[in-house]
């Protein structure tokens, strides 16, 4: 008999004490909190919860119909593979990166202004609140695509053909047969993208001003511009426990593993139509960010944004040089994604972790930034921490599914030839998830590469993300130079989700 390995226990006091350690020696620091804040900002709180609610719903109108669309319909392999990647690339932009889309597609002279004018539209859509929840979907309908698209992938084609032989239209079917199957996935999906509207700084902040603040963007105000931290910490521990109630939900639902190769239909006439809706309001912003270095004042295409960025003094406007920015990016990203990983690999074999796992949603970036400020720690080393916290949901929800999904078969022939705890994590257990590993790496690498909030509260110069670069030059009005170093990210974005979708394919080929 093998010995249970004891490992998620380093998992669980790291969660636990890098979290709440520095939280606790802030709360001595200043001296308590100040609860009265919450009943002052009501309607900072009200409307966070409203819009948290609003924004996860359009998500799921707009996120179902293209994880159908993905894993249940005969479409181009290669149209398969670039809608998956462009669909994930939003989740991971920094909101700088996201509000230069924005912008040149909705702005006064914006392309979808445009063409929304022709049809007798003139209301302004940025700075509202409707822009704030166009946000939030572009931001968040990605989740979708990979939880609830990927279980799809899984539902045996025999279940569906043998519903189809007794006469089944598609409708039923999808409601007696796939819906059940897919209720886990897309509770999980609906609940990570209300956990990541509900802690909303960036989407609310830029798209929407400070009349539609979020208790995020008020945790922000009271630490960086009123230093009233008594404040800030009462709200952040209002949303850690909000959040905390949502994430234990989280941990009821039960996955269902119904394997097998996939029924593709043919591609429907909505789905026409639906492209049309995720071009306009998702594709069209994307695509302004992602070519946004080449695009010169007065419209014209060329390189001269690049010259500038290249000939430009960087360490005037964002404290350090380019070849220095791009090796700390990739420092923070590579070391707090393999901290991620290597954690979520730890804690997926106990599923009561699973709501230790999702804790790091509900800490405010920038409270927890101030913590690691307040205990006096190396930015070196908070800062990869703190990416490591950060990204651990998603990390971890990549590969939990995963692990969950090991041939109990393979694990039992391993144990009754008398395979020990090393040989069967690292020959049995590892080869069956290294696809979902290699993912949450990826997925980790973006996200912190892209992460803005706790950044900027820790780094001081010369330390300087591309993230914080691109913040930095829109801030100081450089803005061609801007633009070509946010071509540059997303360049680097790409290519790090073609290899997650490489990586898909081999899986599905093999």
């Amino acid at each position: 008999m093998v010995k249970r390995s004891n490992w998620w226990i380093i998992s669980f006091l790291f969660v636990i004490g890098g979290l709440f350690v520095p939280l606790f020696f802030l709360f001595y620091k200043f001296g308590g909190a100040n609860f009265n804040v919450i009943r002052e900002h009501s309607n900072i709180v009200r409307f966070t919860i409203f819009q948290a609610f609003l924004s996860s719903f359009f998500t799921l109108l707009l996120g179902l119909p293209g994880a159908y669309i993905i894993a249940r319909t005969k479409t181009n392999k290669f149209f398969n593979s670039i809608f998956r990647i462009l669909s994930s690339i939003p989740f991971i932009l920094p909101g700088v990166t996201m509000s230069i889309g924005f912008l040149m597609a909705f702005g006064k002279n914006g392309l979808i202004t445009r063409l929304l004018n022709l049809f007798g539209f003139r209301e302004r859509i940025l700075y509202t609140f409707t822009a704030i929840i166009l946000g939030h979907v572009f931001y968040n309908f990605p989740l979708y695509i990979r939880i609830v698209g990927e279980t799809w992938e899984k539902i045996d084609s025999s279940l569906i053909e043998a519903a189809k032989m007794d006469g089944a239209k598609n409708l039923k079917i999808f409601f007696t047969i796939e819906l059940p199957l897919l209720t886990s996935s897309i509770i999980k999906a609906f609940l990570l993208t209300y956990v990541y509207t509900f802690t909303s700084f960036s989407v609310a902040l830029i798209l929407g001003g400070i009349k539609y603040s979020t208790i995020e963007v008020a945790i922000y105000m009271y630490t960086k511009i009123l230093f009233d931290f008594k404040s800030a910490f009462a709200l952040s521990i209002f949303q850690i426990f909000f959040i905390s109630i949502v994430s234990y939900i989280l941990t009821f639902e039960k996955e269902v593993f119904q394997t097998g190769k996939s029924l593709k239909d043919k591609f429907p006439i909505w789905g026409y139509f639906y492209l049309f809706i995720a071009i306009i309001f998702v594709f069209i912003p994307l695509f302004y960010s992602l070519i946004s270095g080449f695009i010169e004042y007065g419209g014209k295409l060329g390189f001269e944004n690049f010259k500038r960025l290249i000939t430009l003094d960087l360490r005037r406007y964002v404290g350090t040089n380019l070849s220095s920015m791009i090796i700390y990016t990739a420092f923070f990203a590579i070391t707090s994604s393999v901290i991620s990983v290597l954690i979520s690999i730890a804690s997926s074999s106990k599923n009561k972790l699973q709501y230790i796992m999702f804790l790091p949603a509900a800490i405010s970036p920038v409270t927890l930034a101030f913590s690691y400020i307040s205990l006096n720690i190396n930015q070196f080393i908070s800062i990869p921490i703190i990416h490591s916290f950060i990204t651990l949901p998603i990390v971890y929800g990549i590969i939990s599914s995963g692990w969950k999904a090991i041939n109990k078969y393979s694990i039992e022939a391993a144990l009754l030839d008398g395979a020990n705890t090393f040989e069967l994590v690292f020959k049995i257990k590892i080869p069956q998830v290294k696809y979902h590993i290699l993912t949450a790496f990826f997925y980790a690498l973006t996200l912190s590469i892209g992460e803005m909030s706790a950044t900027i509260t820790i780094s001081q110069p010369p330390i300087s993300t591309l993230s914080i670069s691109i913040y930095r030059l829109l801030s100081s009005r450089r803005i061609p130079e801007a633009r070509a170093l946010n071509t540059l990210y997303s360049l680097i974005v790409i290519l790090l989700f073609s290899l997650v979708e490489y990586l898909r394919n081999r899986k599905v080929n093999n």
